[in-house]
């Protein structure tokens, strides 16, 4: 079946454009040649050549295909490879850990091949460590009931958050963007709402991939762990998209030093960390990364006194800096951000509420769906557990149930604009 799988891949991959395959197949190729040469006499030079080389094609399309960090760039003829973010830090990540001596290299090419072209992580993540991914990647897959009902039921709760919550949010949230002359309360309004769209896309996404590997007997990382029950945005980032951040904290804080140096120093790391972090995203991220680098940089541990507010105000702090996420260039993102503290126009904001894309009977649809969505969050693990161990007919009409919500209710076809996975473009 392995073969079947990375056979598939590769045509998914192609059928993206031919040059995908062949970005991809660089970055396997160079960082499978170095691995199995780590004790070469050239190791250090093969080394750092390999990263260089992959770090470099990767910077070189996020720069050119990114026009909206200060309007300096202006190419939009040039597409940014498919899941080139995912598998170059995927890659690289496997490389350091082959010459720190953490794993040891693969040296079957069709098995690492596997683990770099593995379709479903490419479009949206996670990033996978060698080291967790191989132990059920490179097993004889075997088709078992239980896999296959769990893994439906994970892809049916991700289904529902993308169509049923992050769409129907994205037809506000694209109103309000796509006229400046919204603003104030508007993009308060956007913001907010920005924050469960995106959550629910982006993590609907992962419920999907991860679903889909759990039918054939493969086990993926997870990437999010109720993110925005975090106290502090220290706590934010362990919880949200966790394989990234894990990632930059053991392959780039850690390597400068940590916190194994002055307090000054620490924080420094911490803000390049996080200035980095944003550059992935893309050029128009920048201001993004540094003020999330500068706010957990001076943020204590989080405690649990008033965690009800703490948790409200670190909900609204994240929405506010998801401004840089919603609106095409730096400059505009600045100007918006201004309008919410200068325009109080809420009242003008009531009036018009159902003018922004949505009638009334969406917005109670939208706001009965958000409050399933926060009880799920809060008691996921008993929810997921319950299911699990529950009857073959039981998980059928709950999937059949799924499947009625989400076409009653999804937000598709002719009339809606639905966008594509919002990390799929990072």
């Amino acid at each position: 079946m392995n073969i079947i799988i990375l056979i598939f891949s590769i045509i998914l991959i192609a059928s993206f454009g031919l040059s995908n395959l062949i970005y991809i197949l660089i970055s396997a190729l160079t960082t499978y040649l170095a691995a199995i040469n780590h004790k070469n006499k050239h190791k250090k030079l093969i080394f750092i050549g390999t990263i260089i080389l992959n770090v470099s094609i990767l910077v070189f399309f996020k720069v050119v295909t990114f026009n909206n960090f200060f309007n300096l760039v202006n190419n939009k003829n040039i597409l940014i490879p498919l899941g080139i973010s995912y598998y170059t830090f995927q890659v690289l990540a496997y490389l350091i850990d082959v010459y720190r001596g953490k794993i040891k290299p693969e040296k079957n090419l069709l098995n690492y091949l596997l683990f770099v072209f593995y379709f479903p992580y490419l479009i949206i993540g996670p990033i996978n460590r060698y080291n967790d991914l191989s132990k059920t990647l490179y097993k004889k897959k075997k088709l078992k009931k239980d896999n296959l009902f769990n893994g439906l039921i994970r892809i049916s709760w991700g289904l529902f958050k993308k169509y049923v919550i992050a769409s129907r949010i994205a037809l506000i949230v694209t109103t309000i963007t796509s006229n400046l002359n919204y603003q104030g309360a508007y993009v308060l309004l956007a913001l907010l709402l920005y924050s469960f769209q995106l959550y629910a896309d982006f993590s609907g996404g992962i419920d999907i991939v991860i679903g889909f590997s759990k039918m054939i007997g493969i086990e993926l990382a997870e990437n999010f762990d109720s993110p925005y029950l975090s106290r502090n945005l220290k706590e934010f980032w362990r919880r949200w998209h966790i394989s990234l951040s894990s990632w930059f904290r053991d392959y780039l804080y850690i390597p400068l030093g940590g916190n194994h140096c002055s307090k000054i120093r620490a924080k420094i790391n911490i803000i390049i960390t996080f200035i980095i972090s944003g550059l992935w995203h893309g050029i128009n991220y920048f201001f993004w990364g540094l003020f999330h680098g500068i706010i957990v940089a001076f943020q204590g541990k989080p405690n649990d006194k008033y965690k009800t507010l703490k948790i409200i105000l670190n909900f609204v702090i994240v929405s506010l800096l998801w401004i840089f996420f919603i609106y095409p260039d730096t400059l505009t993102s600045f100007k918006m951000l201004g309008s919410i503290f200068t325009n109080l126009n809420y009242l003008n904001l009531f009036n018009n509420i159902l003018k922004l894309g949505l009638d009334l009977v969406n917005i109670i649809v939208l706001i009965i769906t958000l409050i399933i969505l926060i009880i799920v969050d809060i008691k996921h693990e008993k929810i997921k557990t319950y299911l699990y161990n529950k009857s073959d007919e039981v998980k059928l009409i709950f999937l059949g149930s799924m499947i009625l919500l989400i076409l009653l209710f999804g937000v598709y076809g002719l009339g809606f604009n639905v966008q594509d996975f919002i990390y799929s473009k990072f």
